[in-house]
């Protein structure tokens, strides 16, 4: 390890785990597209805000990741499997997919030449009061600034820039937390010319992305961020601020009290049928999508409530009509290596007791990519799993109906008998 590398002490490594801002970081792209979010999430009691049970592991891998990285040497990843973080212990999977590539990323900026660097640290961002938020790495190399932020998530991609429309838009949070710590570390950043921002999520959805998604940005884009943000917060104070349901709602805690978000249940209260006897076919099949559409808006909603009502339990509050249940008993062995030997004594064999099981082709994949290599892909064969309804642009493998696959062999049919016509 190079002995240039630097933490600036900061007196605190810390996460804001009870206090947040209601303007912070992590939530600065929903204020910008939905300012009303702010109000209604300060509705929620603040210990039923905490999105899932799967933001444990990413809370856990943010903790390992934090303790690796505060250490003056390098550290051994693998001795994190099995350490407890709150509520999640960390897997060797975490350790091997999730952890490993992430800090190797790190440490190699880490390791260069006159790197500096401010870990966990809380930044204030200008000119919106009580608006705060915790950037997990900041990395300082000659004139350019490495904002890092870590994606532990399983789920969707998130990337630097995404799509809108005809342009691209960067990440509000990291837009967030590079003008905030611009602010705060005024010494950090003087004479820095090129702030990189930078998301590292070495799990997704998609095994075949990259794990870095970064994008350079210019002092005049922060500037133009911190108005535009500031603008977005007073409408939020304001008497009537937007409300607007769409992909930023995702992890909001709101939605069982937005409105955006409970109309539909009143939309399906309403939902009829046809009044004619023999309605069209194309009428019938019409309220149908109708009715899809009603039952989709509402599954994020029964979810949201059930999550939130089961955390309430299990922090000791009254949820009326509901309660708390054990699940089914599992039954498991005491004493693995006892049971084994005893149930081979007994005249078991090897194979009625023991299975080896390969991997995944995905499992593979996953710490394939951890470890920078490739799986032949003449190994992997695939099959589907059968046929689901999605909606249209959920497609990834459009199935024809019957009148459709008919109509497509009806049409190579015709082609193939004018074929045969010509040559005759």
């Amino acid at each position: 390890m190079s002995g240039a590398r630097h933490r600036q002490q900061d007196d605190r490594i810390e996460r804001e785990l009870v206090e947040h801002s209601p303007f912070g970081g992590s939530v600065a792209a929903r204020v910008l597209r939905c300012p009303a979010s702010v109000d209604l999430i300060q509705r929620v009691p603040a210990h039923l805000r905490k999105p899932s049970a799967y933001a444990d592991r990413g809370t856990a891998c943010h903790a390992a990741i934090t303790l690796l990285l505060a250490e003056d040497v390098h550290s051994f990843v693998e001795s994190f499997a099995g350490k407890t973080f709150g509520n999640y212990t960390i897997t060797s999977d975490d350790v091997e997919n999730a952890l490993r590539p992430a800090y190797a990323y790190v440490e190699t900026l880490l390791d260069m030449p006159g790197a500096e660097y401010f870990l966990e640290r809380r930044v204030v961002f200008p000119a919106i009061p009580d608006t705060w938020g915790t950037v997990d790495l900041l990395v300082r190399i000659g004139r350019t600034i490495h904002v890092i932020d870590f994606k532990f998530g399983v789920g969707v991609r998130v990337c630097v820039l995404s799509p809108d429309g005809d342009e691209d838009v960067i990440n509000a949070q990291l837009l967030f937390y590079a003008a905030a710590a611009r602010h705060s570390l005024r010494e950090f950043f003087a004479g820095v010319e090129s702030i990189v921002l930078t998301i590292l999520q070495p799990v997704s959805i998609d095994v075949d992305v990259e794990m870095v998604s970064s994008v350079t940005v210019t002092h005049a884009e922060l500037d133009a961020f911190i108005v535009v943000y500031r603008v977005a917060c007073e409408e939020a104070l304001s008497s009537a601020p937007r409300l607007e349901r769409g992909s930023w709602c995702r992890f909001c805690p709101a939605r069982p009290i937005c409105p955006a978000h409970t109309g539909p249940l009143l939309d399906l209260a309403q939902f009829t049928a046809p009044t004619a006897f023999a309605a069209p076919k194309e009428a019938y099949l019409r309220l149908l999508a109708e009715g899809l559409n009603l039952v989709d808006a509402v599954k994020d909603i029964r979810t949201a409530l059930h999550d939130q009502a089961k955390r309430a339990l299990e922090n000791g509050d009254s949820v009326p009509g509901y309660m708390l249940s054990a699940g089914r008993a599992e039954r498991y062995w005491c004493d693995e290596n006892a049971a084994f030997a005893a149930l081979q004594s007994a005249g078991f064999y090897y194979d009625d007791v023991m299975k080896a099981e390969m991997r995944s082709p995905k499992q593979v994949e996953l710490r394939a990519k951890a470890r920078g290599l490739e799986v032949p892909k003449e190994l992997i064969s695939s099959r589907r799993s059968g046929i689901s309804l999605v909606r249209s642009e959920n497609a990834h493998a459009p199935v024809p109906g019957r009148v459709e696959t008919a109509r497509t062999f009806s049409e190579a049919l015709a082609t193939f008998q004018r074929r045969i016509g010509r040559q005759s």
